[in-house]
């Protein structure tokens, strides 16, 4: 009995590292520049020890093949296509997009693919599959407008009164502080208000457990990618599924999905409309709109992109869906955010002079408007506001790669270059953000890389600081406001004053799953005159 038991645990582990290593040899027999595999972790064991995060591994595969149009590595077993020409990049994101419609295929889909808490990640727009996905985009989509936008910016103004107290009281007492601990605040009240009406009161309540839950649910500890890794074991998921146990944040994800649940209870009962997200996205529900609502904003390259073509099929009403969506434009857009708007501070504070003539540019506009906040069209006329954020978005980039899942055999035009069904394509934004060709001095702060000029100069798929394409992120008009609204009320009144306790080197925190600065980064502020 021993030995059966013995030569059958052999025969599995045999099994299991066929299963792994089968495919090592793809890219070498393709011609491919590639990193080797190793049995059972794939090309990078740094990241399933948690030694060094994604985004850093991405730069440094990409800087190892700077000169190639694309490499390939594996992930465990599964290889991975890592695409560095800018056509080619082109062709996945938006010229042959319905050959790369997904982000996840079906078996990383089971990550989250657990209990009913976990379910609530699977419903999320960056998770959906296929025709799902483009009928839950379409049906959302005219919820960003420049119309609805217009809308927000008496919510984010509110919670911005309340920022200006917070750093009033910093500037008082001239000490550091930890940019994201406050801009992460303004960031989720700002959405809870825009979201959902309501007021977390994160500045006045230190220990109000809406930062502390949203903070949590993009810090990922081993112990949190062990659960989720172990559903890759065959039938685990499915077990987990069956249990209705849940592995990834399942207090935090209950602690939002109850509020978001109870907003629209609360509207259902009392018939308030404070429109809000909440209300777009339920006459969003009821609609049968078959196309995307049209903008009044200029259109550039990157909206002409983002357009999706799809004859949308009317969604039934789906409470989940609707808490899915606050669920992640909620947390997710208060790391994004909060990070972004952080960046932007810190780097400020190292440039006094390109402060300054921010603070030049804000002012006037608060001048114009006989010195209140501009109303929303004024405030999308600031370019160098808009500059300074997306160069604080290409050093430090939430999303350092673009995932996407190849929906049928697919060959490269004018390469001899083949992916099948199934096959991982990476987009590599922090790699391409540091690359010399699209940004001279591409570890320095500078503005200009996104000056009108210097933006027609280059390929428009050099900047991936929102994705590009239809699967691009769908709040970008909202988080790009959200931002403006911060900085001009923050800079019309303080400067921020560069910290000697930020760190001399930046490292990327491995357990940050969007990728923050580790330890943090700080400044002071001084009161303007």
């Amino acid at each position: 009995m021993i030995l059966e038991t013995i030569l059958i645990l052999i025969a599995l582990c045999l099994v299991f590292y066929r299963y792994v290593t089968k495919n090592f040899d793809r890219w070498k027999d393709k011609g491919v520049p590639f990193t080797e595999g190793r049995f059972p972790y794939g090309s990078h064991v740094e990241l399933i020890s948690q030694s060094r995060h994604l985004h850093e591994i991405i730069r440094k595969d990409y800087d190892k093949f700077i000169n190639e149009d694309l490499h390939g590595s594996f992930f465990f077993g599964k290889p991975i296509l890592t695409i560095h020409n800018m056509e080619m990049i082109k062709h996945v994101l938006v010229k042959d997009f319905n050959s790369f419609v997904d982000r996840n295929d079906t078996n990383l889909t089971k990550l989250f693919d657990g209990g009913e808490y976990d379910q609530l990640w699977v419903k999320q727009l960056p998770s959906l599959l296929g025709d799902e996905w483009k009928d839950v985009r379409a049906t959302f989509s005219p919820i960003f407008t420049s119309g609805k936008m217009k809308g927000m910016v008496k919510f984010i103004r509110k919670v911005g009164e309340s920022l200006n107290m917070e750093f009033g009281k910093f500037a008082e007492s001239g000490e550091d502080f930890e940019l994201k601990e406050v801009f992460g605040k303004f960031s989720l009240d700002a959405l809870a208000a825009c979201a959902f009406g309501i007021n977390p009161q994160s500045f006045e309540d230190k220990s109000t457990v809406f930062v502390k839950y949203a903070a949590r649910i993009f810090t990922m500890t081993t112990f949190d990618n062990l659960k989720m890794f172990s559903r890759f074991i065959p039938f685990c998921a499915e077990l987990q599924k069956f249990l209705n146990l849940n592995a990834h944040k399942p207090k935090e994800t209950k602690f939002f999905r109850d509020v978001i649940r109870q907003t629209i209870q609360h509207r259902r009962e009392t018939g308030e409309r404070p429109n809000d997200l909440i209300d777009l996205m339920i006459d969003c529900m009821k609609t049968s709109k078959d196309s995307e609502e049209n903008n009044t904003d200029v259109v550039d390259q990157y909206e002409n992109d983002m357009k999706l073509n799809h004859n949308k099929n009317k969604l039934e009403f789906d409470e989940d869906i609707i808490v899915s969506t606050a669920l992640i434009l909620l947390v997710a857009g208060y790391d994004t955010t909060g990070m972004t708007l952080s960046f932007m501070g810190y780097y400020l504070s190292m440039h006094p002079d390109l402060q300054s003539r921010l603070q030049g540019e804000i002012d006037q506009a608060f001048e114009e408007n006989g010195g209140k906040l501009p109303e929303y069209q004024a405030i999308q006329e600031l370019p160098y506001l808009e500059m300074c954020i997306m160069e604080s978005l290409r050093l430090l980039t939430p999303v350092g790669g673009l995932i996407r899942v190849c929906t049928k055999d697919y060959k490269f035009p004018n390469t001899h270059v083949e992916v099948k069904k199934n096959d991982v394509v990476v987009i590599p934004a922090s790699g391409i953000h540091r690359d010399e060709k699209y940004y001279p001095n591409p570890n320095q702060f500078n503005p200009e890389n996104f000056s009108k000029e210097a933006k027609q100069s280059r390929s428009p798929y050099a900047f991936l600081g929102f994705g590009q394409g239809p699967r691009a992120c769908i709040g970008m008009r909202f988080a790009l406001l959200e931002a403006k609204v911060a900085m001009m009320m923050v800079l019309s009144n303080y400067t921020f004053v560069y910290s000697q306790k930020n760190p001399d080197k930046h490292v990327i925190d491995p357990h940050s799953q969007l990728g923050y600065v580790k330890g943090g980064l700080f400044s002071k502020i001084r009161k303007r005159n």
